[in-house]
């Protein structure tokens, strides 16, 4: 074989190989991202049943008031 062929394939398999590397590090990192914002978003649900509860009990509270 040529040795210019073997640096040329050599090359693209580093090449493929890092480009796998790269982009296996990029999903991960969108991943954890992906899991952080939904951890978030419960929080953020949790925190909203909350105060739509808040909010009935003073409904009601001011309904009572208004019958009386």
């Amino acid at each position: 074989m040529d040795y210019d062929l073997i640096g040329v394939i050599v090359g693209a398999i580093g090449g493929i190989i890092a480009t796998w590397v790269k982009m296996t590090n990029e999903v991960t990192k969108i991943k954890s991202r992906l899991y952080s914002l939904e951890k978030q978003e419960t929080k953020v649900q949790e925190t909203l049943e909350v105060l739509v509860s808040g909010i009935n009990e003073i409904k009601i509270l001011l309904a009572k008031k208004g019958i009386e």
